[in-house]
């Protein structure tokens, strides 16, 4: 699975983060994204490979898309190329109390405080992860193949990216170009719900209309977005289950014990079930990987109120992406942006 987030651009702006590592992060940070090359004078080459020509001229026609059927701002982003030898970003630690929900916090000053750290060098994501580990926390390290710098630098896509199918290209593109129109201090959960939706929503608009809805690659994005929500369905019901023993009264020692058993089990079953409820190869693997509290953290902060944000793009914004990125940014001028949805949805009720 992927799960594109703005992970180290907000580090590398935070003046109050380890000069250390702002130093080094940002170090890498430039390194990646200087270098690059203009995606039309990669194209204009006659040495440019036939690969490397179709994958940038896919990136071209899903940005002019996100602009002008999504809404998304029109900058420089994703209009350079940069070929290098990783086949991935940066990784990223997350964390999240042992017994709870509540997530491990880095503070930012321009940022506030987000739930994610990003490292360009593994054995530095694996450092912070260990530290983490010692206090008690739940960890997780994952890859991530794109971020959001926000203006800092006009983020470009890299070679890597020619693996990724169309909607997994246009989902990536669509997402990361979101936060770089709209994001909002203070209102985490809503800034990555946003982007994960519109990513989504976006990238099967894109497909629907360069390939038709008839076409193998719509049937794969379909299969995609089915598999995923089914699996963040199946990984909240387990959230539910674990929430009820983190909230009963027994003794922490047994919390964990109980905890240890719900999680095995909801692997064992995902294992068994995996044919029949994922369509992609790729997803009936999930039941044999490590799943703890930071984890379905994780997933709560992309997707919880994702079917609030469609009801408000089927209802109020006759679904269309561009009236409803009109309208969050509208509603983003004046507080908070799910609050004011949910008030106005409830109203018209």
């Amino acid at each position: 699975m992927r799960v594109a987030l703005l992970a180290l651009a907000v580090s590398f702006l935070s003046g109050c983060a380890e000069l250390g590592y702002l130093a080094k992060q940002g170090n890498y940070l430039f390194r990646y994204s200087g270098g690059t090359e203009s995606i039309n004078d990669v194209l204009k080459s006659p040495t440019t490979p036939a690969d490397t020509r179709q994958f940038l001229e896919r990136v071209k026609e899903i940005r002019q898309f996100a602009v002008d059927h999504v809404g998304l701002r029109d900058n420089g982003n994703y209009t350079r190329y940069k070929s290098i030898d990783r086949d991935y970003l940066v990784d990223v630690v997350q964390a999240c109390a042992p017994l709870s929900f509540t997530p491990y916090q880095w503070s930012y000053p321009f940022m506030g405080k987000l739930p994610y750290k990003g490292f360009y060098v593994h054995s530095d994501a694996l450092a912070e992860a260990e530290r983490l580990k010692k206090e008690g926390y739940d960890v997780i390290v994952r890859r991530v193949d794109a971020f959001s710098t926000l203006g800092l630098v006009k983020d470009p896509v890299y070679s890597f990216m020619m693996r990724y199918s169309p909607y997994e290209l246009a989902s990536t593109i669509i997402h990361e170009q979101t936060h770089a129109t709209l994001w909002i201090k203070g209102q985490t959960d809503f800034n990555e719900e946003l982007a994960d939706f519109v990513g989504e929503t976006g990238a099967q608009e894109w497909i629907a209309a360069h390939y038709g809805a008839g076409s193998p690659e719509y049937r794969d994005a379909l299969d995609s977005r089915a598999d995923m929500e089914t699996f963040v369905q199946q990984l909240k019901s387990l959230g539910r289950s674990l929430s009820d023993v983190y909230d009963s009264p027994i003794p922490s020692a047994y919390k964990l014990q109980r905890k240890a058993q719900l999680i095995a089990a909801f692997k064992k079953r995902l294992s068994d079930q995996a044919g029949s409820l994922f369509h992609s190869a790729g997803y009936r693997k999930i039941g044999s990987l490590p799943i703890n509290n930071a984890d379905i953290s994780l997933y709560n902060l992309y997707t919880a109120d994702v079917p609030l944000l469609r009801s408000w793009y089927q209802e109020r914004c006759g679904s269309d992406l561009t009236k409803f990125m009109l309208s969050v940014e509208k509603l983003a001028a004046t507080g908070d942006v799910k609050e004011q949805i949910r008030r106005e949805l409830s109203a018209a009720r």
